[in-house]
């Protein structure tokens, strides 16, 4: 869940949660609390704020500061998101309905509810439109500070590198396996040794054919021989039992190994999960499309004719490219003739990619309507596309743009606080 999504749940679940005398209660004092650059804070604002506040430490049973400094903070923190609402409207970040929409959706479902039943309670508590205007500020605050703050951050190649090559940078990028294991018990004599081995070999050829491990390691033993082991979890490699270490990366999940021995027995490993990692290899597809969308002058039904046309002529020979580069609306291929070289699974968006997952290698599809606007598309080729080094580096990426974040954020607030013209109205303040 994004940082924006976990803003908007938060304070809607503290907004929520005050009692309805609370929530309905008017507010008598209507003064300026601040006057912050072009605008103000007033009283009432203040005093929701602190009323959130308390009823959220009183919640969660959470220590609280003196009543002056915990009203001075909340007005502080009031003054921060007034300044950032303001640069961001004079940005134009904007939260449309659709935003909104998906933002409650995702609170509902976290709360077992379908959207229209979350939507039910809040109108029935009077509060619905409050909650939309919460999650639009904290939504648009959440955008703008990812734009401005990762604007003041840069990861260098060679930071990148240094990150890959040390023990925290290995350690973060390496797959975790979850693996379990039987061992037969080293035997006390060469016939034992005999009758031992001879179960792991069964043993084995019945957890080919697909019986599960973790089921023949219940049955504590087998024909008088005792087996022990089961499911050992989730483990890096170098956190595994050492004898395993060589065996689990050649794995495949579902795939077990070969008996092998160590001073304790007869051991085989199955690996029954895996997750993480840098090694990637994606589809990629060839293709080339012709967009025409409708726009000022064009409708929707003149728009439907014109690709339609431009297919028939494709269809009567003449030359795709040729007609892409006079006619498409995609100013990144026009060039190109539609060319729009390698695209990976989820580059394009979904109802366009199923189009092309549908279309054979040398096939060119049908006009067909997708949101972003009319497409004829000519598959030329496909093919498997290793990715790993590419993913090594932006899961490394990733990794020191968060750890710069937070800093970068906090020099970035106090610098917009420093500078911007700030007058406390509110007394004892």
């Amino acid at each position: 869940m994004s940082r924006t999504i976990r803003g908007a749940l938060l304070l809607c679940a503290l907004f929520l949660g005050l009692p309805q005398a609370l929530q309905a209660q008017p507010m008598a004092i209507d003064r300026v609390a601040a006057i912050v650059d072009e605008n103000v804070i007033l009283s009432s604002e203040l005093e929701e704020r602190v009323l959130v506040v308390l009823e959220n430490a009183r919640e969660r049973n959470l220590p609280l500061p003196p009543e002056a400094q915990l009203r001075r903070e909340v007005l502080d923190q009031l003054i921060l998101e007034n300044l950032q609402l303001q640069m961001a409207r004079r940005a134009g970040v904007r939260v449309d309905d659709n935003m909104l929409n998906t933002a409650m959706e995702n609170i509902a479902a976290q709360n077992n509810m379908s959207f229209e039943q979350f939507r039910q309670i809040l109108e029935a508590n009077g509060i619905y439109l409050q909650t939309r205007e919460q999650l639009a500020r904290e939504i648009t605050l959440g955008q703008f500070q990812q734009r401005a703050v990762n604007q003041r951050i840069d990861i260098t190649r060679q930071e990148i590198e240094n990150y890959l090559r040390s023990e925290a940078g290995q350690s973060a990028i390496a797959p975790e396996y979850r693996v379990a294991h039987i061992l037969i018990p080293a035997a006390e004599n060469p016939a034992e040794a005999g009758r031992r081995n001879e179960l792991a070999a069964f043993l084995h050829q019945q957890l080919e054919a697909g019986a599960n491990i973790l089921a023949i390691v219940n049955e504590g033993s087998i024909a008088g021989i005792p087996i022990s082991g089961g499911d050992l979890g989730w483990h890096k490699v170098e956190t595994l039992p050492s004898v395993f270490r060589p065996v689990v990366p050649d794995l495949q999940p579902g795939q077990v190994t070969d008996p092998f021995s160590s001073s304790s027995g007869q051991h085989i490993v199955a690996l029954l999960e895996k997750r993480g990692g840098v090694n990637l290899s994606v589809q990629q597809t060839h293709l080339r499309h012709i967009l025409i969308q409708p726009n000022e002058i064009r409708t929707e039904e003149q728009a439907r004719t014109l690709i339609h046309q431009l297919y028939e002529r494709i269809l009567a020979g003449e030359d795709f490219a040729a007609i892409a580069r006079q006619h498409t609306n995609d100013a990144n291929s026009m060039v190109a003739g539609g060319d729009l070289d390698w695209v990976s699974e989820g580059q394009l968006p979904e109802d366009f990619m199923a189009v092309v997952r549908g279309t054979d290698i040398g096939e060119m599809t049908e006009p067909f309507r997708v949101q972003t606007g009319w497409h004829i598309i000519e598959v030329l080729d496909r093919r498997e596309q290793d990715v790993t080094e590419e993913n090594k580096r932006f899961r490394a990426q990733q990794v020191l743009r968060e750890r710069k974040y937070e800093m970068e954020l906090q020099n970035w607030l106090t610098e917009i606080r420093d500078t911007a013209f700030v007058e406390i109205k509110e007394e004892n303040l």
